[in-house]
């Protein structure tokens, strides 16, 4: 009668383990779907970071810029690790960073081009013509970046991702 308990036992514990790899797949299969927002914000992240080191040594006034769009960003790596237990297909803090980030490039891209403060926004460089066309340059990929991000997040938000779809199947392919 024992070996019949043990073997029941041992049943038991592959069928919950067998579950539980099935539950953790598929809860990483949701988390993946904001793959591409998360290396965005880390490439935001970094750029800005530089940048507020750049104008902190040049004792620019103007550091507060890259400043609170860190914060920005911390607020949506906060909200991305909060994702990691609790799956969401809204993320609120994230759309509303990058729609700060679209803002602030489309207004540095005004401020590089027709102000008098793009010595000031960016001490590493030379003021020249060539120098604002490498900057403006480099805000128009930060621009084209946060309208990606935010069409992405719609996407996720409304399950019209390609990703969902494959959830889906999977789901369905293992019976959960």
């Amino acid at each position: 009668m024992k070996v019949s308990e043990n073997y029941l036992m041992k049943k038991e514990e592959k069928k919950q383990i067998e579950k539980n790899k099935k539950n953790f797949s598929i809860k990483s299969m949701y988390f993946n779907r904001y793959l591409l927002v998360r290396y965005v914000v880390a490439l935001f992240f970094f750029i800005n970071i530089y940048w507020l080191i750049s104008l902190l040594m040049s004792r620019s006034i103007l550091s507060f810029i890259p400043s609170i769009l860190i914060l920005c960003l911390l607020s949506s790596v906060a909200e991305q690790v909060k994702m990691i237990s609790k799956h969401t297909n809204r993320a609120i803090y994230t759309k509303y960073c990058f729609m700060t980030l679209l803002t602030t490039n489309v207004f540095l891209v005004f401020l590089s081009l027709f102000s008098p403060v793009f010595s000031q926004l960016y001490p590493f460089l030379v003021n020249q013509a060539k120098s604002q066309v490498l900057i403006v340059s480099i805000l128009a990929i930060g621009i084209l970046l946060s309208s990606i991000i935010l069409y992405r997040l719609h996407q996720i938000q409304y399950n019209e991702d390609k990703h969902y779809q494959r959830i889906k199947k999977y789901e369905e392919i293992i019976h959960v």
